[in-house]
């Protein structure tokens, strides 16, 4: 029978994938139907998690492959994204860079994106809240990097996706952008944009948590006096 407790980590999974995956979505579809969508995957994911979990040995890996996976994606992405940031800053720098130059330079970083966001997302985040869902210090830093996780990805879908740019024009411009137009790259560009310190502590937070052990160790009964 289900017990209330195994109901709070399943609600806030599947709201976490409504969220995340209704805002990403929704630049495809109507808004209704891609919050569906996200609430429908956020069911598949915890069906599957909690399945996993009445088998403790595929339970273990499969929770410990997740830290991993999630640790590994999201240093792709925080130092990725960071170095990607210093590069076009610095590039903004230059008299002669040229709408070309910059979209040449913008573009590698979408595909760094998808491979930090999409696994974290879809996978990583929601079912790390089934399956690490016990009392102790991973709990607490599965919770951590999720709700700092989903505040990246809601200012990303709200502030930085709603304006993006189009290059149609600008990658085909070799003429040297004038001042007005590096400092207009700069805002709409989010380059000044402090999201990569919340990436960056996602990162170490996931880190922790593959440091940290499924179960505290129990503490060996006193000998009889």
């Amino acid at each position: 029978m289900t017990t209330p407790n195994h109901l709070v980590p399943a609600a806030l999974a599947v709201a976490f994938t409504t969220v995340v995956e209704g805002l990403s979505l929704a630049e495809f579809m109507p808004a209704p139907l891609a919050y569906l969508a996200g609430a429908a995957w956020g069911v598949a994911v915890v069906a599957a998690a909690r399945w996993i979990a009445r088998r403790p040995t595929a339970a273990a890996r499969t929770e410990n492959g997740l830290v991993v996976l999630g640790t590994v994606a999201m240093g792709l992405f925080a130092f990725g994204g960071f170095a990607g940031l210093l590069l076009l800053n610095g590039a903004m720098d230059s008299d002669s860079l040229t709408g070309e130059t910059l979209v040449a330079m913008f573009l590698p970083s979408i595909p760094v994106a998808i491979a930090g966001n999409v696994p974290t997302e879809l996978l990583v985040v929601p079912g790390l809240l089934i399956l690490g869902w016990r009392p102790g210090v991973r709990r607490i830093l599965i919770l951590a990097a999720a709700g700092l996780y989903l505040v990246i990805r809601v200012w990303s879908y709200l502030v930085f996706v709603s304006g993006r740019l189009d290059f149609a024009a600008a990658e085909r411009s070799t003429t040297p952008l004038t001042a007005a137009e590096r400092a207009d790259y700069v805002d709409q560009l989010h380059l000044n944009d402090p999201r990569w310190v919340l990436n960056l502590a996602v990162f170490g937070i996931f880190l922790a948590a593959a440091h940290v052990p499924r179960f505290a160790a129990r503490k060996a009964p006193a000998a009889a006096g």
